[in-house]
């Protein structure tokens, strides 16, 4: 039964993301340690960061706002592009109030406020998501453009309609989670460097 147990103590190590940066966390964020944090990150006010999230910096810092809600399995990358100066560093910045769905991918450098990111979406660098917009699921965005405020993106063929007043609030499921976490969870605290 010991072998048991250290293959157990084993698996959970080798399953825990490694976590490595420069991280800026508000002190009522709640990022649970199983989220993976790459780079400069920097994480704003009551955002929620489920466990196996993926936050990486690797080509520049980014900066996530206040409110938002970042469920499992989702990737949020600031990728080095290949055909860029190592210089060259940008900054990808997400407002505030966005909801980021289980397995979500992110490449974009400009997300605004109230975005809806459903699970399994997808939505390339060079692809700017202004404000108060769905992505639906298993939707994917690739084509160099800025998607217009209150727009509903859904289907195979990623078709676009105008949303009237969808605006919608997460406010009811971030108090909870706030409040849930980190009693089921260990949590990450801002890192600063030595």
């Amino acid at each position: 039964w010991r072998a048991s147990i250290k293959m157990s103590e084993a698996n959970k190590s080798r399953s825990q993301p490694k976590s490595s940066g420069n991280f800026k966390i508000a002190k009522d964020a709640v990022v649970c340690s199983e989220a993976q944090l790459v780079g400069d990150v920097t994480i704003g006010s009551r955002t929620v960061i489920h466990p196996t999230a993926r936050i990486l910096a690797e080509g520049g810092p980014i900066v996530i706002g206040d409110n938002n809600l970042i469920q499992e399995k989702v990737t949020i990358i600031n990728s080095k592009p290949s055909n860029v100066e190592s210089s060259n560093v940008r900054c990808m910045i997400i407002g505030n109030g966005n909801v980021f769905e289980v397995g979500a991918y992110s490449e974009s450098m400009v997300v605004g406020d109230s975005n809806t990111f459903e699970a399994k979406s997808r939505v390339s660098r060079v692809t700017a998501i202004s404000s108060h917009c769905v992505i639906g699921a298993g939707c994917s965005l690739d084509s160099a453009e800025t998607i217009p405020p209150d727009t509903m993106i859904c289907g195979r063929e990623n078709r676009q309609f105008t949303m009237k007043s969808a605006h919608s609030s997460n406010q009811q499921q971030l108090d909870l989670l706030i409040k849930m976490l980190p009693n089921y969870h260990r949590l990450t605290k801002s890192v600063q460097p030595a």
